[in-house]
């Protein structure tokens, strides 16, 4: 599934910033890096749809920008977990909600009526159960 996400991830990539990836070489990179975890008991890895789409949306063109996202998160959870845990959770929520509601294509809303019906009711049950589940 990861490497399913990462080559979704990818295609959205490259139509947001006109580029083509190497789709080969981000199945081998992320096959080896997968299995090198398994090895020292880390945790598979896969790109993420959301944090890249805010990555490009917010100026990041290059891998240098992802390194740098890391890099910030880990000193950040390292070094100021005392300051990021006095955060509300519900302002941490509201955060979420708002890049949800800006990084979501309103156009495909429209695209609904051009599915078949059985489609759309197990996207919406799929989505009712991990809200309620989430």
């Amino acid at each position: 599934m990861g490497l399913l996400e990462s080559l979704m991830t990818a295609t959205i990539v490259d139509e947001m910033t006109d580029t083509t990836s190497d789709k080969n070489q981000e199945c081998k990179g992320q096959g080896v890096a997968n299995i090198v975890a398994g090895f020292f008991g880390g945790m598979a890895g896969c790109a993420m749809i959301g944090q890249s789409v805010i990555n490009v949306k917010s100026g990041g063109r290059t891998r240098l920008s992802t390194l740098l996202a890391g890099v910030i998160l880990l000193i950040m959870v390292v070094f100021l977990s005392d300051v990021l845990s006095v955060i509300p959770m519900p302002a941490l929520v509201a955060v979420m909600i708002m890049v949800s509601i800006g990084t979501f294509n309103w156009q495909s809303v429209k695209e609904l009526k051009t599915h078949p019906l059985g489609f759309n009711v197990v996207m919406i049950a799929h989505g009712r159960h991990r809200a309620i589940h989430a």
